[in-house]
């Protein structure tokens, strides 16, 4: 993208929200004045008897409404403005940029000598300082150029699933010069690497990430819940003042209901598609090629793999490194020694898979949360932004266990809780057949009771009748 696109769409997403507030209080105003207070509350002896139930009940809602819409905009831009999901640049990025600094402050002074003193061929000796070799972006074994570890790789290598390279390397940024964590995107706007970016939103003044998607999924319902009863009662009041002819209607009601049709079909679009990423686990960037995507993950291997013909062939890659400020003064790897080895199974999942897929309630709570009021209210932030679990940067679903099991890399552990979880299962059903079987003999029972007592009755009534005793038989 070029440079000017890029300062282009940065100063439109700094200027946008400013306008979209200017048009929520413009129609607000609308609202309020022209129509609840100036025709339903106190309208003029020309337009009619005034309407005080709807006009109240219209402003109650509309209250509600914008309140709510509010306060999850500015919760979103706050969030979107103080905690938008960057990732750490690497320090090579900053090394790169101080040499950069240092190499035009060099050229500057070097071209101001020249110009006093001649050139450094005709001094015979070079002018200014030397600089360091060129930085490659290409990464090595364990990180950039050089063999050099990267700073945050055991931040990977320390979890038990984290997404590849072919190698078996995180992936690399070649623009922040660090690792990319799980899920991590690009951004070329703003030239950062964003925690599970969703997109740049040029509405909200910047981009929508694992941060701020729970709230922006609540502005876009709202939104669309406001801008739709806004374009109800307004077209039902601008047909109603064409119906019986007042000639005095204002072009502000007729742009109010353009904007609330225009932003109302635009919102219900956007919270339909919001909700199906929040439902599938996965973001506008990701669904792009989300029914074609192969998901290539580093998944630790505690165990050697269970041989078997029927295995798929896989790489491996293992890591060695100490991990940086673990060892301390009487641990054997503070003495240059490196920790226990760490080998991670290079898997790939199938066309269309996602590894992050929990189920579509599952979904739902990590981004929402996990009460109702945390899905109504914007207060909390989304359960999946912690990071808390150290298996990987985010939960798996079980897609990563049904490669793990094809792999033969599951751990007695695990298999032993696979195997308990089908004897629970199995004895769960045995239960139900035998209550069922139980409740099968009970209601036969009942039923041949039932006809024990009836057949007993039955005697007796005809042994009660007349002429049926012993003496009137003979």
């Amino acid at each position: 993208m070029p440079m000017n696109q890029k300062v282009a769409n940065l100063w439109v997403a700094r200027i946008i929200p400013a306008v979209l507030v200017g048009i929520v209080g413009y129609g607000t105003w609308v609202v309020i004045v022209l129509v609840c207070v100036d025709y339903l509350l106190k309208p003029a002896p020309t337009v009619g008897k005034p309407r005080r139930g709807a006009g109240i009940a219209i402003l109650t809602i509309y209250a509600c409404l914008l309140l709510l819409l509010a306060l999850t905009y500015f919760r979103l831009v706050y969030t979107v403005l103080t905690n938008p999901g960057y990732t750490p640049r690497g320090p090579q990025w900053h090394a790169e940029k101080s040499r950069k600094r240092s190499r035009s402050r060099s050229s500057r002074a070097n071209y101001d000598v020249e110009k006093q003193n001649g050139t450094p061929e005709e001094q015979g000796q070079w002018i200014g300082g030397t600089s360091a070799p060129p930085y490659s972006n290409a990464p090595s074994a364990y990180g950039p150029a050089n063999d050099v570890p990267a700073p945050g790789l055991q931040d990977f290598y320390k979890r038990d699933v984290f997404t590849c390279e072919s190698d078996g390397r995180p992936i690399w940024c070649s623009t922040c010069l660090n690792w990319k964590l799980d899920r991590a995107h690009h951004c070329r706007e703003i030239q950062r690497c964003v925690r599970k970016m969703d997109h740049f939103c040029p509405w909200v003044g910047g981009v929508v990430s694992e941060t701020s998607q729970k709230f922006f999924v609540q502005f876009v319902v709202y939104g669309a819940i406001y801008s739709l009863f806004t374009l109800i009662f307004m077209a039902k009041f601008v047909a109603e003042r064409a119906r019986v002819g007042i000639s005095t209607s204002e072009v502000h009601w007729i742009v109010v209901l353009a904007l609330a049709a225009f932003f109302g079909l635009f919102l219900v679009g956007m919270s339909a598609s919001s909700l199906q990423f929040v439902l599938l686990n996965t973001t506008t960037i990701e669904n792009l090629s989300r029914k074609t995507k192969v998901w290539q993950l580093a998944v630790h291997m505690p165990y050697p793999p269970t041989p078997s013909a029927n295995r798929p062939l896989f790489r491996t890659i293992t890591y060695s490194q100490p991990l940086p400020g673990a060892p301390t003064a009487g641990d054997p790897a503070s003495t240059g020694q490196p920790s226990e080895p760490r080998t991670f199974a290079i898997l790939h999942s199938k066309p269309g898979e996602n590894p992050w897929d929990l189920g579509s309630y599952r979904n739902f709570k990590s981004v929402m949360g996990d009460r109702w009021y945390d899905w109504v209210t914007p207060i909390k932030r989304s359960p999946c932004a912690k990071h808390e679990s150290m298996d990987c940067e985010f939960e798996t679903g079980p897609v990563v266990e049904r490669m793990k099991r094809e792999a033969g890399i599951i751990s007695p552990a695990q298999i032993e809780s696979e195997e308990e979880k089908h004897r629970r299962h199995r004895r769960r059903r045995r239960r139900r057949s035998t209550r069922a079987r139980s409740g099968d003999d009970l209601e036969s029972s009942v039923e041949g009771g039932k006809a024990k007592r009836h057949h007993r009755r039955h005697r007796h009534w005809r042994r009660s009748e007349p002429g049926t005793d012993s003496g009137d038989r003979g």
